[in-house]
């Protein structure tokens, strides 16, 4: 299959958003361990806190204020983060790498982001960045979505873009290693792997 341009998610993709954010509210969890997200939660991270944290129960509007635009700053990056960047510009160049992410309402949200991008990512992708919920405008034939969020592959696709779905607990593919069904699916677009090391491959849940 061929394609031109590929649009990378951040939060939970390029990094570790959701169990960071968990960690940071209090819960006693590894800012990079899924194993501790059960699929059951589904897609609610203010559920999966009041099951995670030692002893407080949250509210939606008790939960938010704590994120903060230092906590979008900081996020650790994924395990899957550098091998995600080399390969997508090794198909398709590093001009055509672009991130894809969405934002909450918060303008600290915002900044916060773009602080995350100058920090932890490489200076050719400082200026390459589309933030906003509306990810299928940017679906094409020849563009592929790398996303963590069942809803945004599947609207890239029904726009007519390609996309993968990044296996996390919150989304179908919670039982599939991460590694390994990204090194499949980008096997479709590319034979480059034997050049970049791998990631070690973990479980998304154990």
């Amino acid at each position: 299959m061929k394609i031109r341009e590929i649009f990378l998610d951040m939060d939970d993709v390029l990094n570790t958003c959701t169990m960071y954010a968990l960690r940071y509210v209090g819960c006693t969890v590894e800012a990079t361990d899924y194993t501790k997200f059960n699929p059951d939660w589904g897609w609610n991270i203010v559920n999966a806190a009041n099951h995670l944290h030692p002893t407080r129960k949250f509210t939606e509007d008790e939960f938010w204020p704590l994120i903060d635009r230092q906590f979008w700053a900081t996020i650790p990056r994924s395990q899957e983060c550098q091998w995600l960047l080399d390969v997508s510009a090794g198909i398709v160049g590093e001009e055509n790498v672009c991130i894809l992410s969405s934002s909450t309402r918060d303008p600290d949200c915002l900044a916060g982001k773009l602080d995350w991008i100058q920090n932890e990512l490489p200076p050719w992708m400082h200026r390459q960045y589309l933030l906003g919920p509306r990810k299928h405008f940017c679906a094409s034939p020849d563009s592929l979505l790398i996303d963590d969020r069942d809803y945004n592959v599947d609207t890239f696709r029904a726009a007519g873009g390609q996309a993968i779905l990044v296996p996390r607990p919150w989304n179908t593919l919670h039982k599939q290693e991460t590694m390994l069904w990204l090194i499949n699916e980008l096997a479709k677009y590319s034979g480059i792997f034997s050049d970049i090391p791998f990631p070690e491959l973990t479980a998304v849940r154990g």
